[in-house]
């Protein structure tokens, strides 16, 4: 009999803990719905001083995207307003906002984006209007070749070489071949297979 008894509190107890488990999603979807809204493919977001951590967590729980950025020394918060926007431009608008230029987007077999890996770990200078901008100078052929070749032989580089393909691309200027190299670069680093 007693035996009967504790079973039935037992199975009390968990009637009672199933709902909570199940409602939980919905819970944390509420939760983050305040922030960012994403339906039909569109996102709106509604960032104000809210910690990068946070807003990033956010942004994945609510679209299943993940961002990856490096670790901050100090604490950082980002400020974002965007209304019905489509996720790429979301996605870039978001990681510029943090202070970061260069990343790599990575898509899944359907060619959805899925996940963006921020490159490198110096937020991007905030440069006054009146100072000189030194411009990087453009990638030619050759160039282009044998950092590709640099990139495919990745896992065989010393750190120094690898350091120095790193600097190149962050610091080439925007371009069809910068978004060639930095999509190969990510595949490189999250060992992707092409």
């Amino acid at each position: 009999m007693q035996y009967l008894i504790k079973l039935a509190v037992l199975l009390a107890l968990l009637a009672t803990a199933l709902p909570v488990r199940v409602s939980a999603q919905s819970d944390v979807d509420e939760l983050y719905q305040q922030w960012i809204d994403y339906r039909n493919g569109e996102i709106s977001i509604a960032f104000e001083q809210t910690p990068v951590p946070f807003a990033l967590h956010a942004f994945h729980a609510r679209t299943g995207f993940q961002i990856v950025v490096p670790a901050s020394a100090e604490p950082q918060t980002v400020s974002l307003r965007l209304n019905r926007q489509a996720l790429e431009p979301a996605v870039r608008s978001l990681i510029s906002t943090i202070g970061y230029r260069n990343f790599a987007m990575m898509y899944d077999e359907n060619g959805r984006p899925h996940r963006a890996v921020v490159l490198g770990v110096q937020p991007m200078p905030v440069i006054e209007p009146e100072q000189n901008i030194e411009r990087p100078l453009p990638i030619t052929l050759e160039e282009r070749q044998q950092l590709k070749k640099n990139l495919d032989r990745w896992n065989e580089l010393k750190p120094e070489e690898r350091g120095r393909i790193e600097e190149r691309l962050k610091a080439l200027p925007t371009s069809d071949d910068r978004e060639i190299l930095v999509r190969e670069y990510g595949r490189q680093l999250l060992g992707i297979a092409k």
